[in-house]
C-alpha cells in the first residue's frame, strides 16, 4: 500500500512533538526554594510543561484572583509557571508599593513576549518598549510636545470641538428617527469616535475620518487580543512551532497594519504641510498653523534626523492613539452602564452640570474642575473597573525581595489591581457604586488606587484620559435623556482582553433633553 507524503510528514511532526514533550516531562523540576533568605513564594501544584496554564480561565483576572485567593495563603504574592516564564502575582497593597517604590528600577522591564516582538518591532509602543534610553527618549518626546499640563491645557478647544461634533451627531441620530423619539445607541462607538478624533486632532491638527476610526479600531482590538498576559503561544514553543490558527500570519498582517497606518498619518501631514507653506507664501495675510504633536516632531527630524527618525513619530503618534483611545472609550462605557443601573446617581449628575453650566450653552472644559460629583463617578468607574485589570505586565531585570519573598531575574510580574481595589478590608461595600465615597478624597491610606500604575512605568497620559473621559461623560448626561433598553438591569459581565471590555456592548436609549433642544440645534 501506498503511504502518501502528508501522512509521512504528519507521522515525522507527530514523532518529533512527542520527543519533545517527553524530555520535558524527564527533565521537569519544580521550582527550588527562593534563596538570599526569601521565604519561598506560595505556588498552586504545576503541571509539566504548560505550569499553571490549564488552571487559566476567562476573564482572565478574575481567573488569577481565585487561584491567589485559594493558595496565595495571605502572602500578597502568588507565583505561577506559564510554560517555562515564572510569573508572580502581586494582590496586595503593601506589596504593589513596595515593588513601585524600593524596587521600582528593578521591575521596570517588559516581558519580551513573541507575539508583542512581531507586533511592534517595525513599530513599537511606548507602554511595552524595554526599559532603556530608547523608552526614555519616546516617553519624554509624548509628555513634552502632548501630555504635559502646558500642552493639555493649549488642545483644551480641540476637545471642547469634538465634545461637540458627538453632540451634534448623537442628535442628528435622534432627529432622524422616524418616531422622533429615543433611539437605541452603541455607547462604545460613540465613545471611541470621539476620543480618537480628540487625540488625532492633537496629533496632526485634523479629526480622524469615520472609516479611520473603524479601521484604527479593528487594529487596536486585535493587537490587544493577541499581546494578553495568558497567550499560551507566547509561552509554549511548540506551540508557535506549529503555528496553530496561523496565528504568526495573523500578527505580521496586524503589525503591517499599524505600520501602514502610522506612516499614513506622518506622509499625509507632510503634503498637507507643503501645501500651507505654499499658500502662505503667496498670502502673507493667513494665520500660523497651530502647533501638533507631529508638526513638532518633524522640525525636531530636519536639525536632528537621528533622534527624530519617521519609526519614532510613528511610535510616538501610534502609542498615544493606542494607549487613550480603547481605555478612555471603556471607561465612558462602563461609567455609563453604571449610571444607567443607578438613575439616582445619573440624577445627582445631570443637576450638577445644570447647576452649574446651566442649559443655555455646552460644557465646556474649564467646566470640570466645578464639577466635582462627576469626577467621583469617574473615580468610582476607576476603581471598579480599571483601565487594565492588571495593568501591563512588568519584568524583574535582577533579583529582588518583596514582602519577605525574592523575585527572580526575568521573572513575568502581574499586579491585581482590579481585585486591591474591591478589597473589603479597604473599601466598605466594595462592589457597590458610590461615587459619594470620594468626595474630599485624598491618598492617605484611607482607600488605595492605582488604575495607572504606579512607578516611572505609570501611564503618562492620566491628565488626558480623565479630561477626555469628563468631557464626553459630561456633555452625554447634559444634552441626553439615557436610559437601559427594556427593564432588565445592563449586564456588567466584563469580558477578557488587556483593557478588560464589557462582555456585552452597551446599547442604551438615547433622547435629547428639551431644555437643551435649542443648544443642540445650533451645534
Amino acid at each position: 500500500m501506498e503511504i502518501s507524503q502528508a501522512f509521512v510528514f504528519a507521522s515525522l511532526l507527530l514523532l518529533l512533538l512527542l520527543t519533545w514533550l517527553l524530555f520535558h516531562l524527564l527533565s521537569y523540576q519544580a521550582p527550588p526554594p527562593n534563596g538570599d533568605g526569601g521565604r519561598r513564594i506560595p505556588s498552586p501544584p504545576a503541571l509539566p510543561v504548560v505550569g499553571h496554564l490549564h488552571l487559566l480561565k476567562k476573564p482572565l483576572h478574575r481567573s488569577l484572583a481565585a487561584l491567589a485567593a485559594r493558595y496565595g495563603g495571605g502572602a500578597g504574592l502568588l507565583l505561577l509557571r506559564f510554560g517555562a516564564r515564572p510569573v508572580v502575582l502581586v494582590s496586595s497593597q503593601a506589596a504593589a508599593d513596595e515593588c513601585f517604590t524600593a524596587h521600582d528600577a528593578a521591575l521596570a522591564g517588559r516581558p519580551g513576549l513573541a507575539s508583542r516582538r512581531l507586533l511592534t518591532d517595525s513599530c513599537p509602543t511606548i507602554a511595552t518598549a524595554g526599559h532603556g534610553a530608547r523608552w526614555r527618549h519616546l516617553r519624554r518626546l509624548a509628555t513634552v510636545h502632548a501630555l504635559c499640563a502646558r500642552r493639555l491645557a493649549a488642545t483644551s478647544p480641540a476637545r471642547d470641538a469634538e465634545a461637540r461634533a458627538m453632540a451634534a451627531r448623537l442628535y442628528s441620530s435622534s432627529s432622524s428617527s422616524s418616531a422622533a423619539s429615543a433611539v437605541v445607541v452603541g455607547v462604545k462607538p460613540a465613545a471611541y469616535g470621539f476620543v480618537a478624533s480628540v487625540i488625532m486632532s492633537m496629533v496632526t491638527g485634523e479629526r480622524m475620518a469615520e472609516e479611520d476610526v473603524l479601521r484604527f479600531k479593528a487594529i487596536t482590538e486585535a493587537g490587544l487580543a493577541a499581546a494578553g498576559a495568558a497567550n499560551r503561544q507566547d509561552f509554549l514553543p511548540f506551540l508557535r512551532l506549529l503555528d496553530f490558527g496561523r496565528a504568526r500570519r495573523r500578527l505580521a498582517g496586524i503589525a503591517k497594519e499599524r505600520h501602514d497606518f502610522g506612516q499614513r498619518i506622518v506622509d499625509e501631514y507632510r503634503r498637507r504641510h507643503r501645501r500651507r507653506l505654499a499658500v502662505a507664501a503667496d498670502d502673507s495675510s493667513s494665520s500660523p498653523p497651530r502647533r501638533t504633536v507631529i508638526g513638532d516632531l518633524l522640525r525636531q527630524q530636519e536639525s536632528s534626523p537621528e533622534s527624530y527618525a519617521d519609526e519614532v513619530i510613528r511610535t510616538v503618534c501610534l502609542s498615544l492613539l493606542q494607549a487613550g483611545t480603547d481605555t478612555s472609550a471603556s471607561t465612558i462605557e462602563w461609567a455609563m452602564a453604571l449610571l444607567l443601573n443607578n438613575p439616582d446617581v445619573l440624577r445627582k449628575a445631570t443637576d450638577e452640570i445644570d447647576s452649574v453650566v446651566g442649559m443655555s450653552r455646552l460644557l465646556q472644559e474649564p467646566d470640570l474642575a466645578n464639577l466635582p460629583y462627576l469626577r467621583c463617578i469617574i473615580t468610582e468607574t476607576l476603581r471598579l473597573y480599571p483601565l487594565a485589570p492588571h495593568l501591563v505586565p512588568h519584568e524583574a531585570s535582577r533579583d529582588c525581595m518583596v514582602a519577605g519573598h525574592v523575585i527572580a531575574r526575568g521573572t513575568m510580574v502581574l499586579v491585581d489591581v482590579y481585585s486591591m481595589q474591591r478589597d473589603p478590608r479597604v473599601w466598605e461595600d466594595p462592589d457597590k457604586f458610590i461615587p459619594e465615597r470620594f468626595k474630599g478624597f485624598k491618598v492617605d491610606g484611607s482607600g488605595w488606587m492605582m488604575p495607572f500604575g504606579m512607578g516611572r512605568r505609570k501611564c503618562p497620559g492620566e491628565g488626558l484620559a480623565l479630561r477626555t473621559v469628563g468631557m464626553a461623560l459630561g456633555v452625554m448626561i447634559q444634552c441626553f435623556q439615557w436610559e437601559r433598553v427594556g427593564k432588565k438591569k445592563v449586564d456588567m459581565s466584563e469580558g477578557s482582553g488587556l483593557t478588560m471590555p464589557m462582555a456585552v456592548p452597551l446599547m442604551a436609549m438615547c433622547l435629547p433633553r428639551v431644555e437643551m433642544e435649542s443648544v443642540l440645534k445650533s451645534l
